[in-house]
């Protein structure tokens, strides 16, 4: 069941990560999309075919778990520094640190110490040992996961308040939920293994197993909405604006073929197959010059198009029309008196 719910909250981050490799390339988003990889990778170690084929391939030695505990202590580290730099006055001109990477590198490097240098590591089950070499090193991931779940929790809770958007408010609302996750899973997980050591009759089952489960789901699940959910949104709605654009440029295509060849001297783009059209970058901007172009030359030569043209060159127009700011009139007694009415644009041609 674990495993199944690792597989479905790697699968929803690596989604995440796909929809922001795109801005991530054009230099947007880029720690967005390392703390969703990063995450989805954490994950994914989690699953059971994953850990074992990669666990047998590293000489079964529990190496794997190792390199869980460290993509996990990155993981939380990108998210924190995220959310600061999300939070901050102004995002854009935020620099990360050099010391912010001093203490997750100071764990990592501790925990190195204590997993090779002990025997219990090739033990063939290392999962809830009642050992203190273990429980210290097991307790250096949960204290970081900890400290960083307050942080990143105590950010996201001051700037929901902020937020106007309702779904960044959701997105934080989830990612808060996901932190109370971590922190009731690293203080369950603490204080079980030091009852352990103390006692070795301890019965893990009977009191926390129920709480420990819940927010080991609780936790991935609500991170992985709360990270992924403005990515996945935001990225689908740039992938319909794209299509949309493409399909304008095809049906726009041939209009702006027959009115042009007439009227070369007003064309400065490009003449090329209807593929190239779907294909080439800059596809936007592409349709605002070809519609400018169609317009100049119905302006300039007034000719009958048919209804089906002139329906894609206004919805041409509707795509490409720059947003108007709002007009302050002057406090002007007889303006105010006066409706203020908006024209219908004038058509350019006759239908």
């Amino acid at each position: 069941m674990a495993s199944m719910i690792a597989g479905a909250v790697s699968a929803l981050l690596w989604l995440g990560a796909i929809f922001c490799l795109p801005s991530a390339f054009r230099g947007r988003r880029r720690l967005l999309f390392w703390s969703l990889a990063v995450f989805a990778l954490t994950m994914t170690l989690q699953t059971d075919i994953v850990f074992d084929t990669l666990d047998a391939a590293l000489g079964g030695v529990n190496v794997t778990y190792f390199a869980f505990h460290v993509t996990a202590i990155i993981a939380v580290t990108l998210l924190n520094e995220l959310v600061l730099t999300a939070t901050s006055v102004r995002p854009s001109e935020r620099r990360i640190k050099p010391t912010a990477a001093l203490f997750p590198a100071t764990v990592i490097v501790l925990q190195a110490v204590l997993f090779f240098g002990s025997d219990w590591r090739l033990l063939p089950d290392i999962v809830f040992l009642d050992r203190w070499d273990y429980t210290l090193y097991a307790a250096t991931t949960w204290v970081a996961l900890a400290y960083f779940s307050v942080t990143v929790a105590a950010a996201c809770l001051a700037d929901r308040r902020r937020q106007s958007r309702r779904l960044t408010r959701l997105s934080l609302g989830f990612v808060i939920l996901g932190c109370g996750g971590v922190l009731l899973y690293a203080a369950v997980s603490l204080a079980n293994a030091v009852m352990a050591n103390l006692n070795h009759n301890s019965d893990f089952a009977t009191w926390s197993r129920g709480i420990y489960f819940a927010s080991l789901l609780i936790a991935p699940v609500s991170l992985a909405i709360g990270l992924g959910l403005t990515a996945v949104v935001d990225g689908l709605a740039s992938a319909q604006r794209t299509l949309r654009v493409r399909v304008l440029l095809w049906r726009l295509a041939p209009l702006w073929e027959r009115l042009l060849a007439e009227s070369p001297e007003l064309s400065l783009d490009r003449h090329g197959s209807r593929i190239g059209l779907v294909l080439a970058r800059g596809a936007e901007a592409r349709l605002y010059r070809r519609y400018v172009e169609v317009r100049d030359c119905l302006l300039l030569y007034p000719q009958g198009i048919s209804q089906s043209d002139q329906a894609v060159l206004d919805a041409a127009e509707r795509h490409t029309a720059p947003s108007r700011p709002e007009r302050h009139l002057p406090a002007d007694p007889l303006a105010e008196a006066l409706p203020v009415t908006r024209s219908e644009p004038q058509r350019l041609t006759n239908r």
